[in-house]
């Protein structure tokens, strides 16, 4: 979801919560569901930083990341924009989110909140040893690119060989502990929740970011505009896609859970 909010002549603050997509696929859930919160993707947020431009924005996160394209392309839009730009860590920024946050001019996160990077991963690859080789090759320039962008943000101290070793293990930072290793401004604590996403793919997340019993105490599906037609939103996981809608939303409203 990309909500605009407080907007003024000078500023204006925008929320981005859920899974990122690519556009294809932000697309077809626009256009088969009644509801797109919980996901966002490039033309989305393109469309509303155009009515945006010169004005100071404070950017609030909340997301387990998703497409790296997509999630490049967003980042790119927020460091070329006319204006001041301050990222703000809600709950959790995860994966390729993390290369939107660390693109705005300022960054801040609560000490309670959580920054994760990875490794990038591709899903559904196919063919013979040489395409998988190659494959691997294009994840590896992908990772040099992103790592790319935690160097530029990293304290002195910092050095390549420490980022490549967080990335590679797939690293939690509460944001104490960012602050400690990014140029990120740490805030008091606040009480949140993380937006529900793809864990699956992630090896090492806090027990206490875990909504598994949100998600199965929810109602199944969203709501589809024809029942044969759910399987064209590129395997959108429709069984917990109410449940992640909720909660982003309450999220985006200030909601507690």
């Amino acid at each position: 979801m990309i909500e605009i909010r407080n907007e003024t002549a000078e500023s204006a603050e925008i929320y981005l919560s859920g899974s990122i997509v690519d556009d294809k696929t932000g697309g077809l859930i626009d256009e088969w569901y009644e509801n797109s919160t919980g996901y966002q993707w490039p033309d989305k947020i393109r469309k509303q930083l155009e009515g945006l431009k010169g004005k100071d924005l404070t950017i609030y996160i909340n997301s387990d990341g998703g497409s790296v394209p997509a999630g490049v392309a967003m980042a790119n839009m927020i460091a070329r924009h006319e204006g001041h730009t301050t990222a703000v860590v809600e709950g959790w920024c995860c994966s390729i989110a993390t290369q939107v946050f660390f693109s705005a001019d300022t960054r801040r996160i609560p000490a309670n909140a959580y920054l994760m990077i990875h490794k990038p991963a591709v899903y559904g690859t196919g063919g013979n040893a040489d395409d998988l080789r190659k494959a691997a090759v294009v994840l590896d320039t992908i990772q040099q690119g992103m790592e790319e962008i935690y160097r530029k943000a990293a304290l002195d101290h910092v050095t390549a060989d420490d980022i490549r070793e967080m990335v590679n293990a797939e690293t939690w930072l509460t944001g104490t502990q960012a602050a400690s290793l990014f140029d990120v401004e740490e805030l008091e604590p606040m009480q949140m929740a993380a937006c529900i996403g793809s864990m699956k793919h992630m090896k090492q997340v806090p027990a206490d970011l875990r909504l598994d019993h949100q998600i199965r105490s929810a109602t199944d599906g969203g709501s589809a505009k024809g029942d044969g037609d759910k399987d064209r939103c590129c395997e959108i996981a429709a069984k917990d896609y109410k449940a992640r809608a909720e909660i982003a939303l309450a999220l985006a409203k200030g909601a507690m859970i």
